[in-house]
């Protein structure tokens, strides 16, 4: 938990990228009359591929490591990955709440 806790400074990018992309897909989709739900899916599926890649792929396949000759462990990716999630979550809904504001 404490190293989840310490990766806070390094994972707090995710979070405006992801409200840059999920304000500014959905409002493209929104602005659309062709293409809303091709772009409203290409912003979802962007939102998933930045929460999962690559900390949910690790916590899935975890590198292999070995902590007695390098004499380090891995890290937490579970941990992290729900890192992600949570940010990517939280920048889609500040996007949200921008996107009602405008």
């Amino acid at each position: 938990m404490a190293e989840v806790f310490f990766s806070l400074p390094t994972h707090i990018w995710v979070l405006p990228v992801a409200a840059v992309i999920a304000f500014f897909g959905l409002k493209m989709a929104e602005a659309s009359l062709y293409r809303t739900n091709l772009l409203r899916i290409v912003t979802y599926a962007a939102l998933v591929i930045l929460a999962v890649v690559p900390n949910g792929i690790h916590a899935i396949v975890a590198p292999i490591s070995d902590p007695v000759a390098s004499g380090t462990s891995l890290p937490n990716y579970e941990g992290l990955f729900y890192l992600d999630t949570f940010f990517v979550f939280a920048g889609w809904a500040i996007s949200g709440v921008i996107r009602t504001r405008v």
